[in-house]
């Protein structure tokens, strides 16, 4: 069973970057403005770390350098990073 919180395809843009996206489902529910991600793109022996963020209430986006990413498979990591204040 699945649990990837990551869209597929993700998108390899000519200017040498990578954007990734997921849905976003916390719990308990948060702001979206309040989530961030960090993530790795593996594919091979190359290794590219991103950053994403929050983008609406079900979904978030990142953006990664590339680097000597090639069109084709590769796995994905991710941390989601939740800012709560305890009232």
């Amino acid at each position: 069973m699945s649990h990837s919180q990551f869209d597929s395809p993700a998108t390899l843009h000519a200017n040498g970057t990578v954007h990734v996206s997921g849905p976003l489902t916390v719990d308990p529910p948060a702001t979206w403005e309040d989530v961030a991600f960090r993530f790795l793109i593996v594919q091979d022996n190359v290794v590219v770390k991103g950053e994403g963020q929050g983008e609406s209430p079900k979904s978030w986006r990142g953006t990664a350098a590339a680097g000597s990413l090639k069109a084709g498979a590769a796995n994905v990591i991710g941390l989601v990073v939740v800012a709560k204040v305890s009232s």
